[in-house]
């Protein structure tokens, strides 16, 4: 066989390994993206809900009515599991599927407080940064920075972040329009609901 045939049965053979894995990634984002969207209903028991599924690879944004709450929005991305050329590039960057939970709370909020996972290569923002003071704290083992306008929050959004310390990466008290946001990343789905549901108790 020429060098030119032995080149055009890998292109094919290694055509038909992006196919194959294309429709393996659907199948799992799918899957997940259904298990994620369970466990937030099992959860929140909304009175109402409203989906936007984004293609049903990437994830879903949903908006749900709860009592106790004004509504709880959540976004849910996804890796990219079905591209297999981007999936390196994802591992490398220590990539996860993540959940952002918004809950509008009937309560006021005082005054704006954030805890953030200390970690170098995934940092997060917080916007007016440089308009809080700062501080180091270790929370259930785990490093984090507190950002805050004044120590009133301090102690409950540290009782808040608990629950979801292993798992969360960013939780904010925001006065604006008095919402309590939470950012995650999903691993293990079977986890998640015990997780949620700790931290759901604790704001009610």
């Amino acid at each position: 066989m020429s060098v030119s045939g032995k080149i055009f049965i890998a292109f094919l053979l290694f055509s038909a390994l992006l196919v194959w894995w294309f429709y393996k990634g659907v199948k799992v984002n799918v899957r997940r993206a259904r298990e994620v969207a369970a466990v937030l209903e099992d959860v929140l028991r909304p009175k109402d809900k409203l989906y936007t599924w984004l293609g049903g690879v990437i994830g879903f944004s949903a908006e749900f009515q709860v009592d106790g709450f004004e509504k709880v929005l959540a976004n849910f991305r996804m890796i990219p599991r079905h591209a297999l050329l981007w999936l390196p590039f994802v591992w490398m960057l220590g990539r996860k599927d993540n959940l952002q939970l918004l809950f509008y709370l009937k309560k006021r909020v005082p005054t704006e407080c954030h805890i953030v996972k200390d970690a170098p290569l995934k940092r997060v923002k917080v916007y007016n940064r440089a308009q809080l003071d700062e501080e180091e704290l270790v929370v259930s083992g785990v490093k984090c920075k507190m950002f805050y306008k004044n120590s009133k929050l301090k102690n409950k959004l540290v009782r808040l972040f608990e629950p979801v310390s292993e798992v969360a990466r960013h939780i904010a008290l925001t006065p604006e329009k008095n919402v309590l946001y939470l950012e995650m990343e999903v691993e293990d789905i079977a986890r998640l609901k015990d997780i949620l549901k700790s931290f759901v108790e604790r704001i009610t």
